[in-house]
């Protein structure tokens, strides 16, 4: 072995030796090894002082301790220029860990300087451009690269993954395409293909890709999935049943999988195994309320309320206390017309979710049932204060105050809010025109009714608004006609039969008195 040799194996050594030390200065420990085994020439000393600290910074890398290993690397550049490109490489590599992409940047293409052939230098730098954006600077460097090496396969990966970045899906099929002429054994690339040719709904050629994969591995999971997926797109429902069910006898504790055949038989209405789907998921999700939730929502689109009851009370039972198992809770007992328990469920849901707005709203409903109106527009205030300002919200909040008769200003520049939201809403432009109404503005009430009207022609409120709009304008004919519309809709509506009784009566009045004259 040469002396430098053997300098070389001493330093390798000792190097390993520091990184396990106190910190111990590198510099310092190499020239006490140098001396000891009686190094004198300058040179010999310089080369081995670089060595320990390129093979300090590559030990610092191993332990992913970045910032102490671009330190040490930075000290070999003085002491080797024959070892530039690659302790360059090592800095680049290092500085886009450290997320400097400018230094990064300027260490690589030092190396592309020296090297334009360099393979490495092009993917990392164009990893740099990749992270800041710069997806045509990184496309033109890996093309380039491919200039040298055509068939290299990182840089063909990461060129394909560059194109599904930018969406460009046709463009990474056909770079994949590529890749799998001489890689025709990975099942990983399969798969990218057919997630990459189900992006472009070609899903004859995602289908074909995906069952390679399975073919190449049988064990694929994410593969399985994702072709029950296509098939899912492609409405073969009873292809997906069929295959998830398939993943299932390999891995029986998929969440993910128990969900889409739950949602899948629900699609086919074989009701009775969506729900046991979902009961296999309250064993596996035991702290969570989704599938109870999931089977809440197939008893309410059946009409089985008890059952739908029995489910959430069975989530609390075993511990899932979420606010939302306590609103639909409230749900129900809102249907049954049972305000006060109803409310009681509301605001259990409320302390336990403080910022759903959701819930809150349906407390103001309740109260407002409950003919507690004042309550109502409380709740609505702490709503709108709070910045839960949707039009929803805002409407209501409108329509309550132009109801009561009070903050009418304020009504009509909330409601105006809301119909600015939603402008084709015609329950908001029927309250817009109710608050109108209610500080006497009767052609503009008028005008945003109507509005409301040709968007609902068959609400019997808005018809109901308009007659009083138009009685108080004194024209009693058109208030007739819409009170006729009214009962017409809405047969046992007394108020409004009461109303187009006076209207009757006045006129009646009119014309007897006309007669006698």
């Amino acid at each position: 072995m040469t002396k430098k040799g053997r300098v070389f194996i001493f330093f390798l050594v000792g190097s390993l030796f520091l990184c396990a030390a106190d910190g111990t200065s590198t510099e310092m420990t190499a020239s006490a090894l140098i001396d000891e085994i009686g190094i004198k020439d300058p040179e010999i000393r310089k080369f081995s002082t670089a060595l320990a600290h390129y093979i300090t910074g590559a030990v610092y890398d191993n332990f992913s301790e970045t910032e102490k290993a671009v330190s040490e690397y930075k000290k070999v550049l003085p002491l080797a220029a024959e070892r530039e490109i690659e302790v360059n490489l090592k800095l680049g590599a290092d500085f886009l860990i450290l997320e400097k992409p400018e230094k990064a940047a300027e260490a690589l293409n030092k190396v592309l300087e020296s090297d334009k052939k360099n393979i490495k230098a092009h993917l990392f730098l164009a990893a740099v451009y990749t992270s800041k954006g710069e997806f045509s600077k990184a496309q033109a460097l890996h093309e380039d690269a491919l200039k040298y090496d055509p068939e290299n396969f990182q840089v063909l990966t990461f060129l394909s993954d560059l194109f599904v970045i930018q969406r460009e899906y046709d463009k990474a099929a056909k770079v994949y395409e590529k890749i799998l002429q001489n890689n025709k054994d990975d099942a990983f690339l399969y798969f990218n293909l057919g997630v990459i040719y189900g992006k472009l709904n070609l899903l004859t050629e995602a289908e074909k890709n995906l069952e390679k994969a399975i073919e190449i591995d049988q064990n694929y999971l994410e593969a399985q999935i994702v072709l029950g997926f296509i098939y899912e797109i492609d409405s073969r429902y009873a292809d997906a049943v069929r295959q998830y069910n398939k993943v299932i006898s390999i891995d029986p504790e998929l969440v993910e999988v128990h969900v889409r055949l739950g949602q899948l038989y629900g699609r086919l209405r074989e009701t009775d195994k969506a729900l046991a789907q979902n009961e296999i998921l309250m064993r596996l999700e035991k702290c969570s309320p989704a599938a109870y939730l999931r089977n809440f929502g197939i008893y309410i689109s059946e009409k089985k309320y008890d059952d739908a009851e029995k489910v959430l009370k069975e989530a609390l039972e075993n511990g899932i206390s979420n606010g939302v198992i306590y609103a639909g809770l409230g749900f129900l007992e809102n249907r049954k017309n049972n305000y006060k328990k109803a409310g009681e469920y509301y605001s259990i849901a409320i302390e336990k979710e403080p910022e759903n707005g959701e819930y809150k709203l349906s407390l103001a409903m309740i109260a407002e049932k409950e003919g507690n109106r004042s309550q109502t527009i409380k709740i609505l205030e702490e709503l709108v204060s709070g910045g839960n300002n949707t039009a929803e919200v805002l409407n209501y909040l409108g329509y309550m105050y132009a109801e009561e008769g009070i903050n009418l200003d304020k009504a009509v520049r909330l409601l105006k809010e809301a119909v600015l939201m939603d402008p084709e809403n015609g329950a908001y432009l029927d309250s817009l025109g109710w608050a109108y109404f209610k500080k006497d503005e009767f052609q503009k009430a008028a005008e945003k009714l109507s509005e409301a009207a040709k968007y609902l022609p068959r609400d019997a409120v808005i018809r109901e608004h308009l007659a009083d709009v138009y009685a108080a304008e004194k024209k009693f004919e058109k208030a007739e006609e819409e009170l006729k519309k009214v009962l017409k809709l809405d047969p046992g509506n007394k108020e409004a039969a009461k109303k187009l009784r006076k209207l009757k009566d006045r006129k009646e009045r009119k014309n007897r008195k006309e007669r006698k004259r």
